[in-house]
């Protein structure tokens, strides 16, 4: 029987080990293809198409940097500053929630809660009429600022969560040591929160960095455009004239070093917060 029991727990053990492998390649192929193609040249992915480029060639990220360069710092300065308003503005309302007693506390937290089960699609007809009345339309701040507004009620629920787990007699303690309120917030309850804080921060920067429907809406003038705006249109037309795909490839690698750089940089960090049950996944 023990032996029975044993080859049982083997058998299920590799039909789990062969479904992970395969939902592994399955995610990993397509990453593996976008990356030997943009080594690639145009005759060369055309004659074989899935195969390893016969010349490493680096033409086509040298073209792609070229086109997507004037594109880089318009995408790092609305992601930059929308990541630090909504983890700034959603700290602040959360903070607020935990430290102070105000009426009607419980009922505004649960509108705010209640914004998060409306989808996004459904106001952005109304929120383009509200922005183009004050005359967002076509700068920057048209893109930023809703993305801050629509963050908030999930970055409060988030926070909330997590400063309500922070000892309560180690914030009186340091009131009665003289720390004023914001003193409380950022000396204390920042840095005890740090791996929440910073599981905010990459998904809000991911989040804005690859933000293609309200930025495409919003600024009409190419020069204004954002990375996904800019490799889109340089796809088609680049697909167009040449009939391949090297160097928009190309320029999505380059595109995605930024997410990989922040991500290696708080990764720590963001596997604690996703560990420490501030986040219910």
């Amino acid at each position: 029987m023990l032996i029975v029991r044993y080859l049982k727990k083997q058998y299920v053990e590799v039909i789990i080990t062969l479904l992970v492998v395969t939902l592994l390649v399955l995610s990993f192929y397509p990453l593996f293809m976008l990356v030997i193609k943009s080594f690639k040249t145009i005759s060369d992915d055309q004659s074989n198409p899935f195969g390893l480029p016969k010349v490493w060639s680096l033409e086509n990220y040298e073209y792609a940097w070229i086109v997507i360069k004037p594109y880089l710092f318009n995408s790092l300065f609305v992601t930059i500053i929308q990541t630090f308003g909504i983890v700034s503005i959603g700290s602040f309302t959360a903070f607020a929630f935990v430290r102070f007693n105000f009426p009607y506390k419980n009922t505004i937290f649960y509108m705010i809660i209640a914004l998060l089960m409306m989808p996004g699609i459904v106001t952005i007809t109304s929120q383009y009429e509200l922005v183009n009345k004050l005359g967002l339309v076509n700068t920057h701040w048209g893109v930023i600022l809703p993305a801050i507004a629509g963050s908030i009620p999930f970055a409060t629920f988030l926070l909330r969560t997590s400063f309500s787990g922070v000892s309560t007699e180690l914030l009186d303690a340091a009131t009665i040591d003289g720390a004023t309120d914001f003193q409380v917030y950022y000396n204390v309850m920042l840095p005890i929160s740090k791996p929440i804080i910073w599981t905010l921060v990459i998904t809000s920067f991911i989040g804005g960095w690859n933000d293609y429907l309200w930025p495409s809406l919003v600024l009409l003038e190419e020069r204004l455009h954002t990375l996904p705006i800019a490799l889109v249109n340089f796809t088609s037309a680049y697909y167009g004239m040449t009939g391949g795909y090297g160097a928009p490839f190309a320029a999505y690698v380059i595109s995605s070093l930024p997410l990989l750089i922040v991500f290696l940089l708080a990764s720590k960090q963001f596997i604690a917060g996703l560990t420490s049950g501030s986040i219910k996944m």
